[in-house]
């Protein structure tokens, strides 16, 4: 009988130490959907919004290894402490006043999940008998927090608010008792040597996977105007191909040709992603169904080459997350400008092309030039993005026997709208495949690793 009760208290604190690592890293991209609801309330432009995102993941990666020497030496410390940081500054993120005041805290924050994963990793592994013996528990834990992460956060913020993400996380706080039983002993022998090919193939496979789970998020929200409740039922496509493949992956094993099936699914989708031939939520789930397929394929099988052979400090399994937060910090770098360059250049074809539409349009000459003044409005309030013209055209009412061509009017332009938006992300959706496909070079220079 106590047996079992032992064995079901060790369950547990496993089951909470693989739950601190989906959370952490769920938090990379959980804020995605949220980005709109920052932009407005703090008057920022996307990219200085997108360091929300950037700041976490780049502090995360540069803090993680630093974070595995200490938790080699205090685990349950760590991973209380890191606990401890994170919730505090989770709550600072949803009290903050601005942008810059947000972005500060979310620095702090990957701090504290730095050392809450470390520490949780440690522990497992502790648990387990080797880091590679419990990276199946934390990397499953980790691939449902990237996954989800987005559709998550989009959910919180439609049904509550952009700061409900952050204040949920705030009850990790009751995990921490858990640090006083902190199990067994550091796993013996010389410490393990990070092996660059998974690594690198890891990173690019991140910095691609930016364009499906940032880029796809503003496409959505900021370009086709869908709520962020919709965007996530949109996105929620992707975690779920990644689920149903990942029970394909287990059976096919992680040779090199299933490993660069997956990059090539990867960068199959993104590239998809960037040649949508109209701005339906329709055309954009084919996409990340191969997108998340090739995650399934690809990132755990990396996993597992990375830290094959011993790994007694910790350094593969943090190495390899560091790997893959420091590819989305390239992929939001690399990416953002090109898509907000082409957004200006969308920007001033739909100008034009509008400007077109409505001098051309059947409609008596005083509805015309309301509907202009009103227009122009909605393209002021919008300080350079792409509008919304619902607002003007509701303001404006047209002759009774003119509603039918005020009607396709309207059409016509959210129609150029849409479209301008959908072209706007295609050259960055077609740069992050291009990311993902690299990864091929690492992977078929990797050494062959059960």
């Amino acid at each position: 009988m106590n047996g079992g009760a032992e064995r079901g208290r060790s369950r547990f604190r496993e089951i909470s130490w693989a739950l601190t690592v989906g959370v952490v890293l769920a938090d990379s991209s959980v804020v995605t959907l949220a980005l709109p609801e920052i932009l407005a309330q703090f008057d920022a432009t996307v990219f200085g919004v997108s360091w929300v995102l950037t700041a976490f993941n780049l502090v995360f990666a540069l803090a993680l290894l630093p974070a595995a020497l200490v938790a080699r030496r205090a685990p349950g410390a760590s991973w209380a402490a890191g606990i401890v940081v994170f919730a505090l500054a989770s709550a600072a993120c949803a009290l903050a006043p601005s942008a810059a005041a947000l972005i500060a805290a979310r620095c702090v924050q990957a701090l504290g999940g730095a050392a809450a994963v470390a520490g949780a990793i440690e522990l497992l592994a502790r648990s387990r008998g080797t880091h590679q013996g419990a990276a199946a528990l934390w990397g499953t834990a980790g691939l449902a927090g990237l996954a989800l992460g987005p559709a998550i956060g989009g959910i919180l913020t439609e049904l509550l608010s952009w700061e409900s993400i952050f204040f949920v996380q705030i009850p990790l706080l009751v995990l921490v008792p858990l640090a006083r039983a902190a199990p067994g002993r550091a796993e013996p022998g010389a410490g393990g040597r990070i092996e660059p090919q998974p690594e690198i193939a890891l990173a690019l496979l991140s910095a691609g996977l930016t364009g499906a789970i940032f880029l796809l998020v503003v496409m959505l929200t900021e370009g086709w105007r869908y709520s962020p409740l919709e965007a996530a039922a949109v996105v929620s496509a992707m975690p779920v191909a990644t689920v149903v493949a990942g029970r394909l992956e287990g059976r096919l094993g992680s040779g090199r040709a299933v490993l660069a099936a997956g990059a090539i699914s990867i960068a199959g989708g993104l590239a998809a992603l960037g040649l949508l031939p109209g701005a339906d939520w329709w055309w954009a789930v084919p996409p990340q169904l191969l997108v998340g397929a090739g995650i399934a394929l690809s990132l755990p099988g990396l996993t597992d080459r990375a830290l094959g052979g011993r790994d007694p400090d910790g350094r593969r399994a943090s190495g390899t997350i560091a790997a893959r937060h420091a590819g989305v910090v390239v992929g939001i770098v690399l990416l953002t400008p090109v898509f907000t360059a082409q957004l200006d250049v969308e920007y001033e074809d739909v100008r034009r092309s509008g400007t077109a539409l409505l001098l051309d349009a059947p409609l008596a000459p005083g509805t015309k030039l309301d509907l202009g003044e009103a227009i122009a409005g909605d393209v002021a309030a919008a300080d350079g993005e792409l509008p919304s013209l619902g607002p003007a055209f509701a303001s404006v009412e047209p002759e009774p026997d003119q509603a039918a061509a005020y009607a396709a009017l309207e059409a016509d332009l959210e129609g150029e709208i849409d479209a301008a938006a959908t072209h706007a992300f295609s050259p960055a959706f077609l740069a992050a495949g291009a990311l993902a496909l690299l990864a091929l070079i690492p992977i078929g220079a990797a050494g062959v690793r059960r």
